[in-house]
């Protein structure tokens, strides 16, 4: 491949999703690893730029809704432009709710990563207990709810159903898959690397890990960290650093936090693409703090028929001020499924149809951003963050410390510079908008 070798970094990752990609460069930004995410397959020119001084570089591909074989070559295509800067390990990195249909995609990128890589055995870790996931037996759970009893049974693209996630990712991947269950994991380090043995020896080529606590996800760590290649959520960027660092494998360098970025724009431009449950609190609060909320039904987003001159009006006024506007696709699960039911009657699927609804929305907020300029930009869920991202052409984003576990302050790089906030629809407090805000001022400051 075209391009310089560059030494020194410690880590690499193909993400599914670029909300799961800032969510994972937060946790290592924290660490104060030097994280750059970079924007799908850019020309070696601009990575190699924007690689440079590099502990940790996370490549998001967006392929969560993607034909399987897409979602596949999308990764192996990824796995190989890391492959240039040789990490010591990589990740592929996919949500703590282990979002996916039965055909795919985690088992499909998984393989991509074990072909690519020549490798005959990785790990599957999806838990993140700092934020309520954990696996116990193989079934996952969600703030003690069982995956298929949570919230995320009503997601509109991947309706997660089965909690048993060794079954589950069977049905995506010709590789067996296998456990190491929770009383091997408190039995420590080495009891767990024992067991990756037995699994090898049983012919299992990817190893679901139960994970319920902080003192589980260390023991987990220690144990994996020789291995080439995982796989899972962010959480082994918690720990895995002070395990390099124990083993001599890295240092943070001087003054690695994220350089900070000036806003140059007034007010901050919310966009919510997202109707999970943690979001729509999150746009009550907003709403309820006064700020201007425009409604974008979704069946009109997926005709293009929104009266862009009038909403660009409004966001003009309200930012020129230096207040907030929210725009959302839908207030209730009702208006979800009134799309759906919309699409279904002219023959589309609820991908389909929400592609069309994210990239006509994508394409309104890249006219905002250019035309007037905002201070900060907040994106929630993550089809739509990845949407935007590509529409807006960041390139590549800078990461910083998190804000709320997994959603860091980022700077775009690309033909937009500002700062961005890329938050699964998933994640964060119900003040979560203005904990964001307010991060974004005190780094222009």
């Amino acid at each position: 491949m075209a391009g310089h070798k560059q030494q020194g970094i410690i880590f690499g990752s193909v993400a599914d999703d670029d909300t799961g990609a800032t969510d994972l460069a937060g946790m290592l930004a924290d660490q104060d690893l030097r994280t750059v995410l970079v924007i799908d397959l850019p020309p070696p020119a601009d990575f190699d730029a924007w690689t440079r001084e590099c502990d940790a570089v996370i490549i998001g591909v967006a392929s969560r809704a993607a034909p399987p074989q897409a979602a596949y070559q999308r990764t192996r295509e990824a796995i190989r432009l890391l492959g240039a800067l040789e990490p010591h390990v990589i990740e592929i990195k996919y949500c703590s709710t282990f979002d996916s249909s039965p055909e795919g995609n985690i088992g499909p990128s998984i393989d991509a990563a074990l072909d690519e890589m020549g490798e005959s055995f990785t790990v599957a870790l999806p838990a993140l207990p700092v934020n309520g996931r954990t696996t116990y037996l193989g079934y996952h759970f969600v703030h003690r709810q069982l995956l298929s009893d949570s919230p995320m049974r009503h997601h509109p693209l991947t309706p997660m159903t089965n909690p048993n996630l060794v079954t589950h990712l069977q049905s995506q991947t010709r590789r067996k898959v296998g456990l190491v269950p929770h009383p091997v994991v408190r039995g420590g380090p080495e009891r767990v690397r024992a067991r990756f043995e037995e699994l090898r020896e049983q012919g299992v080529g990817i190893a679901i890990l139960d994970c319920l606590s902080d003192a589980d996800l260390e023991a987990l760590c220690e144990a994996m960290a020789e291995l080439r290649l995982i796989t899972g959520s962010s959480a082994p960027a918690i720990k895995l650093p002070a395990v390099w660092q124990r083993r001599g494998w890295w240092q943070p360098a001087a003054g690695s936090g994220a350089r900070p970025v000036r806003a140059e724009g007034r007010g901050f431009l919310v966009v919510a693409g997202s109707c999970s449950e943690a979001t729509r609190r999150q746009n009550g609060w907003l709403e309820a703090e006064g700020a201007r909320v425009i409604n974008l039904p979704g069946e009109y987003l997926a005709e293009g028929q929104v009266s862009v001159e009038e909403i660009s009006a409004v966001v003009g006024r309200e930012l020129a001020a230096g207040r907030t506007c929210l725009l959302r696709t839908a207030v209730t699960l009702e208006d979800v499924a009134r799309v759906h039911q919309w699409a279904a009657r002219r023959g589309q699927t609820a991908t389909e149809v929400g592609e069309q609804i994210t990239h006509t929305l994508a394409w309104l907020v890249q006219r905002l951003v250019h035309e007037h300029a905002p201070e900060g930009l907040i994106v929630a869920g993550g089809e739509t963050a990845g949407t935007i991202s590509r529409t807006l052409g960041f390139g590549a984003l800078r990461v910083g410390k998190n804000i709320e576990p997994g959603v860091p302050l980022c700077y775009a790089l690309g033909q937009v510079r500002l700062p961005v906030v890329l938050k699964s629809g998933n994640f964060g407090s119900t003040d979560f908008y203005g904990r964001a805000r307010e991060a974004v001022r005190r780094s222009g400051r």
